[in-house]
Protein backbone atom coordinates (compact mmCIF):
# COMPACT_ATOMS: atom_id res chain seq x y z
CA UNK A 1 0.00 0.00 0.00
CA UNK A 2 1.37 3.39 -0.98
CA UNK A 3 1.22 6.45 1.28
CA UNK A 4 -1.66 8.09 -0.60
CA UNK A 5 -3.79 4.95 -0.26
CA UNK A 6 -2.88 4.66 3.41
CA UNK A 7 -3.96 8.24 4.06
CA UNK A 8 -7.24 7.72 2.22
CA UNK A 9 -7.97 4.79 4.51
CA UNK A 10 -6.56 5.96 7.86
CA UNK A 11 -6.65 9.78 7.86
CA UNK A 12 -10.17 11.21 8.07
CA UNK A 13 -9.00 14.81 7.82
CA UNK A 14 -8.35 15.55 4.14
CA UNK A 15 -6.41 18.69 5.04
CA UNK A 16 -3.98 16.77 7.25
CA UNK A 17 -3.62 14.15 4.51
CA UNK A 18 -2.85 16.89 1.96
CA UNK A 19 -0.11 18.32 4.17
CA UNK A 20 1.49 14.90 4.70
CA UNK A 21 1.49 14.27 0.94
CA UNK A 22 3.19 17.60 0.30
CA UNK A 23 5.72 16.97 3.07
CA UNK A 24 6.53 13.61 1.46
CA UNK A 25 7.09 15.39 -1.86
CA UNK A 26 9.43 17.79 -0.09
CA UNK A 27 11.30 14.89 1.54
CA UNK A 28 11.85 13.22 -1.83
CA UNK A 29 13.37 16.45 -3.18
CA UNK A 30 15.60 16.78 -0.11
CA UNK A 31 16.63 13.12 -0.26
CA UNK A 32 17.56 13.38 -3.94
CA UNK A 33 19.53 16.56 -3.28
CA UNK A 34 21.50 14.92 -0.46
CA UNK A 35 22.49 12.11 -2.82
CA UNK A 36 23.55 14.51 -5.58
CA UNK A 37 27.25 14.99 -4.97
CA UNK A 38 27.63 17.45 -7.87
CA UNK A 39 25.49 20.24 -6.46
CA UNK A 40 27.09 23.11 -4.55
CA UNK A 41 24.28 23.07 -2.00
CA UNK A 42 25.79 19.87 -0.61
CA UNK A 43 28.95 21.73 0.36
CA UNK A 44 30.37 20.90 3.78
CA UNK A 45 31.20 24.56 4.39
CA UNK A 46 29.13 26.41 7.00
CA UNK A 47 27.49 29.62 5.84
CA UNK A 48 28.71 31.50 8.89
CA UNK A 49 25.08 32.20 9.84
CA UNK A 50 23.43 30.86 12.96
CA UNK A 51 19.83 29.80 13.45
CA UNK A 52 17.61 30.84 16.36
CA UNK A 53 19.30 28.28 18.61
CA UNK A 54 22.79 29.47 17.83
CA UNK A 55 23.70 26.47 15.66
CA UNK A 56 25.76 27.08 12.53
CA UNK A 57 23.67 26.71 9.38
CA UNK A 58 24.86 24.67 6.42
CA UNK A 59 23.63 25.09 2.85
CA UNK A 60 21.50 21.95 3.15
CA UNK A 61 19.80 23.33 6.29
CA UNK A 62 18.60 26.34 4.32
CA UNK A 63 17.79 24.27 1.25
CA UNK A 64 15.62 21.84 3.26
CA UNK A 65 13.81 24.69 5.01
CA UNK A 66 13.09 26.44 1.71
CA UNK A 67 11.78 23.23 0.13
CA UNK A 68 9.40 22.65 3.05
CA UNK A 69 8.11 26.22 2.83
CA UNK A 70 7.54 25.98 -0.92
CA UNK A 71 5.75 22.65 -0.63
CA UNK A 72 3.51 23.93 2.18
CA UNK A 73 2.46 27.14 0.44
CA UNK A 74 -0.12 25.28 -1.59
CA UNK A 75 -1.44 23.35 1.41
CA UNK A 76 -4.22 24.16 3.91
CA UNK A 77 -1.58 25.55 6.31
CA UNK A 78 -1.85 28.93 7.99
CA UNK A 79 1.62 29.06 9.51
CA UNK A 80 5.02 27.37 9.65
CA UNK A 81 7.80 27.36 12.26
CA UNK A 82 11.15 25.61 12.13
CA UNK A 83 14.59 25.42 13.64
CA UNK A 84 15.86 27.67 10.87
CA UNK A 85 13.31 30.45 11.49
CA UNK A 86 13.56 33.01 14.28
CA UNK A 87 9.79 33.08 14.71
CA UNK A 88 7.12 31.73 12.41
CA UNK A 89 5.91 32.31 8.87
CA UNK A 90 2.34 33.55 8.46
CA UNK A 91 0.89 32.32 5.16
CA UNK A 92 -1.86 34.96 5.45
CA UNK A 93 -4.89 32.72 5.17
CA UNK A 94 -7.68 31.32 7.33
CA UNK A 95 -6.66 27.66 7.29
CA UNK A 96 -6.90 25.77 10.57
CA UNK A 97 -3.59 23.86 10.59
CA UNK A 98 0.01 24.77 11.35
CA UNK A 99 3.27 22.90 10.80
CA UNK A 100 6.44 22.86 12.88
CA UNK A 101 9.60 21.20 11.62
CA UNK A 102 13.25 20.47 12.05
CA UNK A 103 14.07 20.60 8.32
CA UNK A 104 17.36 18.72 8.59
CA UNK A 105 17.93 17.01 11.91
CA UNK A 106 21.51 15.86 12.46
CA UNK A 107 22.92 18.19 9.82
CA UNK A 108 26.25 18.40 11.68
CA UNK A 109 26.77 14.83 10.42
CA UNK A 110 26.43 15.72 6.72
CA UNK A 111 30.15 15.80 6.05
CA UNK A 112 30.68 12.29 7.51
CA UNK A 113 27.74 10.71 5.65
CA UNK A 114 25.76 9.78 8.79
CA UNK A 115 21.98 9.41 8.67
CA UNK A 116 20.02 12.68 8.85
CA UNK A 117 16.33 13.48 8.51
CA UNK A 118 13.33 15.81 8.62
CA UNK A 119 10.99 15.92 11.65
CA UNK A 120 7.51 17.45 11.47
CA UNK A 121 4.43 18.14 13.56
CA UNK A 122 0.93 19.09 12.38
CA UNK A 123 -1.43 20.84 14.83
CA UNK A 124 -4.86 22.45 14.60
CA UNK A 125 -5.01 26.15 15.43
CA UNK A 126 -8.07 25.44 17.60
CA UNK A 127 -9.36 28.97 16.97
CA UNK A 128 -6.26 30.51 18.55
CA UNK A 129 -4.34 33.50 17.24
CA UNK A 130 -1.49 32.19 15.11
CA UNK A 131 1.20 33.14 17.61
CA UNK A 132 -0.58 31.24 20.39
CA UNK A 133 -1.30 28.26 18.15
CA UNK A 134 2.42 27.49 18.00
CA UNK A 135 2.54 27.28 21.82
CA UNK A 136 0.09 24.40 22.24
CA UNK A 137 1.03 21.27 24.17
CA UNK A 138 2.15 18.28 22.15
CA UNK A 139 -0.97 16.37 23.09
CA UNK A 140 -2.87 18.55 20.59
CA UNK A 141 -0.95 17.22 17.57
CA UNK A 142 -3.01 15.83 14.70
CA UNK A 143 -0.06 14.08 13.12
CA UNK A 144 3.69 13.82 13.40
CA UNK A 145 6.50 11.99 11.71
CA UNK A 146 10.04 12.02 10.50
CA UNK A 147 11.80 11.19 7.26
CA UNK A 148 15.13 9.41 7.41
CA UNK A 149 17.77 9.96 4.72
CA UNK A 150 19.98 6.91 5.08
CA UNK A 151 20.64 3.72 3.09
CA UNK A 152 16.90 3.90 2.47
CA UNK A 153 14.68 6.96 2.63
CA UNK A 154 12.02 6.08 5.19
CA UNK A 155 9.08 7.71 6.92
CA UNK A 156 7.79 7.06 10.43
CA UNK A 157 4.25 8.45 10.59
CA UNK A 158 1.28 8.69 12.90
CA UNK A 159 -2.13 10.24 12.32
CA UNK A 160 -3.26 9.25 15.82
CA UNK A 161 -4.03 5.61 15.01
CA UNK A 162 -0.70 3.91 15.60
CA UNK A 163 2.75 4.48 14.17
CA UNK A 164 3.65 3.18 10.71
CA UNK A 165 6.87 2.75 8.76
CA UNK A 166 7.12 3.58 5.05
CA UNK A 167 10.07 3.32 2.67
CA UNK A 168 10.64 5.22 -0.56
CA UNK A 169 10.41 3.07 -3.68
CA UNK A 170 13.23 4.56 -5.71
CA UNK A 171 11.77 3.54 -9.07
CA UNK A 172 8.26 4.92 -8.50
CA UNK A 173 9.40 7.73 -6.14
CA UNK A 174 6.49 6.85 -3.84
CA UNK A 175 6.45 5.85 -0.18
CA UNK A 176 5.39 2.23 0.35
CA UNK A 177 3.94 0.94 3.64
CA UNK A 178 6.30 -1.53 5.32
CA UNK A 179 4.59 -2.31 8.62
CA UNK A 180 2.97 -1.01 11.77
CA UNK A 181 5.46 -0.20 14.52
CA UNK A 182 5.19 -1.57 18.05
CA UNK A 183 8.25 -0.70 20.17
CA UNK A 184 9.41 -3.79 22.11
CA UNK A 185 8.59 -3.36 25.80
CA UNK A 186 11.89 -4.83 27.00
CA UNK A 187 15.36 -3.91 25.84
CA UNK A 188 19.05 -4.31 26.59
CA UNK A 189 20.28 -1.21 24.74
CA UNK A 190 20.57 2.39 25.85
CA UNK A 191 21.64 5.47 23.90
CA UNK A 192 23.37 8.39 25.59
CA UNK A 193 26.36 10.64 24.99
CA UNK A 194 28.59 9.32 27.77
CA UNK A 195 31.21 12.04 27.22
CA UNK A 196 29.03 14.37 29.32
CA UNK A 197 28.86 12.03 32.31
CA UNK A 198 30.58 14.57 34.56
CA UNK A 199 27.61 16.93 34.07
CA UNK A 200 24.79 14.42 34.72
CA UNK A 201 22.44 14.55 37.67
CA UNK A 202 22.37 11.72 40.21
CA UNK A 203 19.35 10.03 38.64
CA UNK A 204 20.99 9.70 35.24
CA UNK A 205 24.25 8.55 36.82
CA UNK A 206 22.41 5.90 38.81
CA UNK A 207 20.48 4.61 35.83
CA UNK A 208 23.48 4.37 33.48
CA UNK A 209 25.74 2.88 36.17
CA UNK A 210 23.16 0.18 36.86
CA UNK A 211 23.05 -0.65 33.14
CA UNK A 212 26.84 -0.82 32.95
CA UNK A 213 27.07 -3.25 35.88
CA UNK A 214 25.50 -5.84 33.61
CA UNK A 215 24.26 -9.22 34.78
CA UNK A 216 26.24 -8.93 38.02
CA UNK A 217 24.41 -5.72 38.97
CA UNK A 218 20.89 -4.88 40.13
CA UNK A 219 19.52 -5.05 36.57
CA UNK A 220 20.67 -8.68 36.17
CA UNK A 221 21.34 -8.35 32.43
CA UNK A 222 24.00 -7.05 30.08
CA UNK A 223 23.37 -3.84 28.16
CA UNK A 224 24.87 -2.46 24.98
CA UNK A 225 25.31 1.28 24.43
CA UNK A 226 24.48 2.96 21.12
CA UNK A 227 24.83 6.64 20.21
CA UNK A 228 24.69 8.07 16.69
CA UNK A 229 24.30 11.74 17.55
CA UNK A 230 21.43 12.09 15.08
CA UNK A 231 17.98 12.01 16.71
CA UNK A 232 16.27 10.47 13.68
CA UNK A 233 18.90 7.73 13.44
CA UNK A 234 18.71 6.79 17.12
CA UNK A 235 14.90 6.98 17.04
CA UNK A 236 14.72 4.74 13.95
CA UNK A 237 16.71 2.03 15.73
CA UNK A 238 14.55 2.23 18.84
CA UNK A 239 11.27 2.11 16.91
CA UNK A 240 12.39 -1.02 15.09
CA UNK A 241 14.24 -3.03 17.73
CA UNK A 242 13.60 -1.30 21.05
CA UNK A 243 15.89 0.57 23.40
CA UNK A 244 15.97 3.79 25.37
CA UNK A 245 17.23 7.20 24.23
CA UNK A 246 18.47 9.60 26.90
CA UNK A 247 19.23 13.27 26.38
CA UNK A 248 18.79 14.55 29.94
CA UNK A 249 19.22 18.04 31.26
CA UNK A 250 22.64 18.50 32.83
CA UNK A 251 24.75 21.02 34.73
CA UNK A 252 26.09 22.93 31.72
CA UNK A 253 24.72 26.46 31.56
CA UNK A 254 22.90 26.04 28.23
CA UNK A 255 21.64 22.53 29.00
CA UNK A 256 19.93 22.96 32.36
CA UNK A 257 16.51 22.75 30.70
CA UNK A 258 17.71 20.12 28.24
CA UNK A 259 19.11 20.40 24.74
CA UNK A 260 16.44 19.26 22.29
CA UNK A 261 13.65 21.57 21.17
CA UNK A 262 10.22 20.76 22.54
CA UNK A 263 7.92 21.85 19.72
CA UNK A 264 9.61 20.44 16.63
CA UNK A 265 11.80 17.64 18.01
CA UNK A 266 10.56 16.24 21.33
CA UNK A 267 6.80 16.62 20.78
CA UNK A 268 6.62 14.95 17.35
CA UNK A 269 8.94 12.13 18.46
CA UNK A 270 6.95 11.66 21.68
CA UNK A 271 3.66 11.44 19.79
CA UNK A 272 5.10 8.75 17.53
CA UNK A 273 6.52 6.90 20.54
CA UNK A 274 3.25 6.85 22.46
CA UNK A 275 1.37 5.73 19.35
CA UNK A 276 3.87 2.84 19.11
CA UNK A 277 3.24 1.78 22.76
CA UNK A 278 6.41 3.35 24.09
CA UNK A 279 6.96 6.17 26.61
CA UNK A 280 8.47 9.65 26.37
CA UNK A 281 9.30 11.87 29.35
CA UNK A 282 11.53 14.72 30.46
CA UNK A 283 12.28 12.67 33.58
CA UNK A 284 9.27 13.70 35.64
CA UNK A 285 6.45 14.53 33.19
CA UNK A 286 5.14 13.20 29.90
CA UNK A 287 6.61 15.19 27.05
CA UNK A 288 3.19 15.69 25.45
CA UNK A 289 1.85 17.36 28.63
CA UNK A 290 4.61 19.97 28.93
CA UNK A 291 3.62 23.63 28.73
CA UNK A 292 5.10 25.51 25.80
CA UNK A 293 6.32 29.04 26.47
CA UNK A 294 8.22 29.67 23.23
CA UNK A 295 8.76 28.00 19.87
CA UNK A 296 12.44 27.22 20.45
CA UNK A 297 11.97 26.00 24.03
CA UNK A 298 14.38 23.28 25.11
CA UNK A 299 13.63 20.13 27.07
CA UNK A 300 15.19 16.94 28.34
CA UNK A 301 14.02 13.92 26.33
CA UNK A 302 13.99 10.28 27.38
CA UNK A 303 11.99 7.85 25.25
CA UNK A 304 11.74 4.28 24.08
CA UNK A 305 10.76 0.88 25.44
CA UNK A 306 8.16 1.34 28.14
CA UNK A 307 9.76 -0.93 30.74
CA UNK A 308 13.09 0.87 30.46
CA UNK A 309 11.64 4.39 30.60
CA UNK A 310 9.77 3.39 33.76
CA UNK A 311 13.09 2.14 35.18
CA UNK A 312 14.71 5.49 34.40
CA UNK A 313 11.82 7.37 36.01
CA UNK A 314 12.25 5.24 39.13
CA UNK A 315 15.89 6.33 39.26
CA UNK A 316 14.77 9.92 38.81
CA UNK A 317 12.20 9.62 41.60
CA UNK A 318 14.66 7.83 43.87
CA UNK A 319 18.17 9.05 42.94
Amino acid sequence: MYLNDFLSEHCKDDNVASIIKNLSDAAIIISNQIKNVDKKVNSEVNLGNKNADGDLQKPLDIFADDILINCLKGCPVSGYASEEQDGFIDFKNDHNLIVLADPLDGSSNIDVNVTIGTIFSIISRNNLPLKEAFLQKGIHQNSSGFFVYGPQTTLFLTVGKGTYLFALNESSQKFLLINKIDIPQKTSEFAINASYKRFWDQATLKYVNNCQLGEDGVRKKNFGMRWVGSLVADASRIFIRGGIFLYPADNREKYREGRLRLTYEANPIAYLVEQANGMATNGTEKILNLDVQKIHQRTALIFGSKEEVVEFKNSFDNP
